[in-house]
């Protein structure tokens, strides 16, 4: 009778083994998929940041160009050469 147990419970841990093999594996694939998610948010805060800063710059330009229109021709003081 004790064969047979040992048979039994060679059975179970072998299936216990590949239970922990492909739950490492799925761990695996989920830690991939967060880091690739981190990488991902990352690069959209940039070019979010990237965008901000090119809108605001378009932004300011507008607004220059409009007192531009309303007061006659004048430069922005960054613009302005010094001699």
């Amino acid at each position: 009778m004790i064969p047979t147990y040992g048979r039994i419970l060679n059975a179970i841990e072998k299936a216990l083994q590949e239970l922990v093999e492909k739950y490492q594996g799925v761990e695996k694939s989920l830690w991939d998929l967060v880091k690739g998610q981190e990488r991902n948010t990352a690069q959209l805060k940039r070019i979010g940041a990237m965008m901000e800063q090119r809108w605001g710059s378009e932004e300011e330009n507008k607004k220059e160009e409009s007192r531009d229109e309303e007061g006659g021709l004048r430069m922005a003081p960054e613009k302005v050469r010094k001699r």
